[in-house]
């Protein structure tokens, strides 16, 4: 089902990318995005959706970053792009594979 994306969500991937070189161009992006969540276990990932086929391909992880989950696991979060370095995905990983209990907070810019 998709929806926009909440805005813990938003403040995570910029957190992730701003200083990228794609950064600023998709974080000015991000709240006009649609996004569904991904099949993983209820770890948190999600993929941009687009209307039409879909034929967008994964391109690369732009930035990556670990954090913990509340309950003190570590999480690995990745903002994957496609082949035109548009976002793609938003990829979360639990080391426990269990689902995220909390998306992780990051400093205020």
């Amino acid at each position: 089902m998709k929806r926009k994306l909440k805005p813990e969500e938003i403040k995570l991937i910029a957190y992730i990318i701003k200083d990228t070189p794609e950064g600023m161009r998709i974080i000015n992006d991000l709240p006009n995005l649609y996004v569904e969540e991904m099949d993983d276990g209820g770890m948190g990932s999600l993929k941009v959706v687009v209307e039409g086929e879909d034929n967008r391909r994964t391109g690369g992880i732009l930035n990556d970053m670990e954090f913990h989950d509340v309950d003190g696991m570590i999480l690995i979060v990745s903002v994957i792009l496609d082949t035109k370095d548009n976002f793609y995905q938003l990829d979360i990983f639990k080391g426990d594979f269990s689902p995220l209990k909390k998306i992780p907070e990051v400093p205020s810019e």
